[in-house]
């Protein structure tokens, strides 16, 4: 996506963002750096919206902050959007799809929505040389998203998390 834009993500708690930084970690020591962008947590991407719209998405973080409890994801397997983004993929369950039709804008690609969190950008044979070292290392697992937050890209910046109510 070109020029600047508002992104909202679904946040993991600390045991997730470890076990995905793990895998990304293990990636790294292989040589695998890649263009994806760096310190931010690990996350599902739910929207991406005009930066006109900052205060009205603030006003729907701080919403499905309200609405959303905390909620449990499965990490069942790697993927690839083309040769060029590797990463790991939750099952897409009631309360994943839920929060995701809260921020159902999606002005990146024109492309659908897929719940993932990336693990790579890069070009084609560098990724499908990294995909050997993910999937030896990738387990399935248990994760959890407990808060969603908004970011403001090129350059970054941080603008809310809001957590979730806990069960």
């Amino acid at each position: 996506m070109k020029g600047k834009f508002l992104s909202v993500m679904a946040i993991y708690d600390d045991d997730t963002q470890r076990k995905l930084g793990k895998l990304q970690k293990k990636l790294l020591e292989n040589g695998f750096t890649g263009t994806q962008t760096k310190d931010i947590p690990m996350h599902i991407t739910l929207g991406t919206f005009p930066v006109g719209e900052e205060e009205y998405l603030l006003h729907r973080l701080e919403k499905a902050g309200h609405n959303f409890e905390a909620f449990d994801i499965v990490f069942n397997s790697l993927g690839l959007f083309g040769r060029e983004v590797l990463f790991a993929a939750p099952a897409a369950n009631h309360m994943l799809l839920n929060l995701q039709a809260q921020f159902n804008n999606n002005y990146a690609d024109g492309f659908g929505w897929s719940a993932h969190t990336t693990l790579l950008i890069d070009e084609p044979e560098t990724v499908m040389r990294a995909v050997p070292v993910a999937a030896g290392e990738f387990e399935s697992f248990a994760g959890r998203v407990e808060s969603i937050s908004l970011y403001e890209f090129w350059p970054m910046r941080f603008l809310a998390n809001k957590p979730f109510k806990l069960e």
